[in-house]
């Protein structure tokens, strides 16, 4: 079901949960259900790959309900959810050498914002997992600065040196304007 999902125009990322338990579980999946969260792609689509691909008998969840005709004609509601993006801001302080420009800072923003925008659905951001990008490895401008300190949090207000903790269906995301680059 993954890889059909992922293969439809417009699909960014995705993530998905399977519950085959006899109990609701601690994301509010219901038992013998699957979940599906889908960033970008054609609703209507989405829900046919579902009902295509899932297991007969099983049930989906979700905030989104398509309701989709089987080979018989009858209509049945597939049910799966978008992710709710989480807006991730990040402060550097950092020591710079010689050969720093504020080009190298636009450069570090534009790596962690990528980077952040390519975790899944669901995982969490890890501040230890940032020290990677905002180093610019294999770039020789990498060498003209020193990081100091790295914070990161939901708002510009409630920064901290600690992993943020991403729900199952959220999606951390960054533009370059959620970074600040603090140079000493």
């Amino acid at each position: 079901m993954h890889g059909a999902i992922s293969l439809i125009p417009g699909v960014v990322r995705l993530r998905g949960f399977e519950n085959d338990t006899h109990k609701t579980d601690i994301n509010g999946i219901p038992p013998h259900s699957v979940a599906m969260i889908v960033d970008g792609g054609n609703a209507t689509e989405i829900a046919k790959t579902i009902a295509l691909k899932k297991t007969p008998g099983s049930g989906t969840f979700g905030d989104t309900t398509i309701n989709v005709h089987n080979h018989y004609g009858l209509s049945t509601p597939v049910r799966f959810s978008r992710p709710v993006d989480v807006s991730v801001y990040v402060e550097l302080n950092i020591t710079a050498f010689e050969g720093y420009t504020t080009l190298v800072g636009d450069r570090i923003k534009t790596a962690i914002a990528k980077y952040i925008n390519t975790i899944v659905i669901g995982d969490n951001v890890y501040l230890a997992r940032l020290y990677s990008p905002a180093n610019l490895p294999g770039d020789e401008e990498g060498k003209t600065y020193d990081i100091n300190t790295l914070k990161i949090g939901r708002s510009v207000h409630a920064l901290s040196e600690s992993n943020l903790k991403i729900a199952f269906n959220e999606a951390p995301v960054c533009n370059t304007d959620n970074i600040n680059v603090v140079v000493t």
